[in-house]
């Protein structure tokens, strides 16, 4: 006589907290996740056996052992220096002076640049500081390879006359 199966239904409350869960995020999360743990527990190796260690069976060393080595002596404290004032060193930038200023075009006698708007011979201009502004990229990247430093490319776009613009 077969044994009667005792099949009931969950309970309501059940489930709706099953259907809460949205199994295929729980899938997609729990497969790589578990495919990982498995796959660094197959890919690990065991560590080597430690080999015994060798012992002497009483046969002398052809070479003595080696006397320990002396203790290292411990190191002086240093003494911490902490400056509350500030001294600016004198720093001289080497500038190549202007060799000749490039003279105007030839035109009417009274037709002359002023002497601001007149570059030197290199054609750099500095702008009152310590870098030195070339006109063109070709220029730059020219002195930059042969002194044999890096070359940093300022772009500025704006309308330079109204100051509300730039």
């Amino acid at each position: 006589m077969p044994v009667p199966v005792c099949s009931t239904p969950p309970t309501p409350w059940v489930r709706g907290l099953l259907r809460l869960v949205d199994w295929r995020l729980v899938a997609a999360i729990g497969l790589p996740l578990w495919a990982f743990i498995g796959g660094f527990v197959v890919t690990r190796k065991p560590a080597p056996p430690t080999p015994p260690p060798i012992e002497s069976a009483g046969v002398a060393s052809e070479f003595p052992a080696p006397p320990p080595a002396p203790p290292e002596p411990i190191p002086a404290p240093r003494e911490v220096v902490v400056r509350t004032e500030f001294q600016p060193l004198p720093v001289i930038v080497p500038v190549p002076a202007p060799e000749s200023v490039a003279a105007a075009p030839d035109g009417p006698e009274g037709f002359k640049l002023p002497d601001s708007e007149v570059l030197p011979g290199d054609r750099c201009k500095t702008f009152d500081t310590k870098i030195r502004f070339h006109p063109g990229l070709p220029e730059a990247a020219q002195e930059a390879k042969l002194s044999k430093k890096m070359l940093l490319v300022l772009h500025i776009s704006g309308n330079f006359d109204d100051p509300g613009f730039t």
